[in-house]
């Protein structure tokens, strides 16, 4: 699967930034809250890689994919030009919309375990597995009250959190 992404990688900044891809993309499974990253050295400016995580490769979409794809592409682009490539930048972000790429963390993909407040019924769902594996110790932001675990729910990265 990262061989046919970094080739769609290498046409998508041919393409759109008469670029070469010069760094690797690689899946890193420690990442947990971002589902991408571009790595650079700070020091001597120089890029490094882009890693995608480990669980949007295992429960994305493909269209997900490529959009996170297409981010750290993105900031890799703008960064080999010298032009500005942080998240939030008016530049960056006018690029990403450009390229009708998502901004940073607007989608959500992986297994989340969804869960019920106790006293309103309000359905949640969150990633962390310590609250399921110890609910007693947590409380819903609705009501302050108990919670109680219902099951899991699988995202691929269609559905745009608010």
């Amino acid at each position: 699967m990262l061989e046919e992404l970094t080739m769609f990688a290498r046409q998508f900044i041919q393409k759109n930034y008469e670029l070469e891809l010069t760094i690797p993309i690689q899946r890193n499974n420690r990442l947990r809250t971002t589902l991408g990253r571009y790595v650079y050295q700070k020091q001597k400016n120089i890029p490094l890689r882009i890693e995608l995580a480990g669980f949007i490769l295992d429960y994305g979409a493909s269209t997900a994919i490529i959009d996170v794809l297409k981010h750290e592409c993105i900031h890799y682009s703008l960064h080999m030009q010298g032009l500005p490539c942080t998240d939030g930048h008016p530049y960056f972000e006018a690029e990403l919309k450009k390229h009708g790429v998502s901004s940073t963390n607007r989608t959500m993909i992986g297994k989340y375990y969804v869960y019920t407040c106790n006293s309103c019924g309000n359905e949640n769902v969150t990633k962390q597995k310590s609250v399921v594996q110890s609910p007693d110790k947590y409380r819903t932001s609705c009501c302050n009250a108990t919670l109680i675990i219902v099951g899991e729910r699988i995202y691929d990265g269609t559905k745009m959190t608010g």
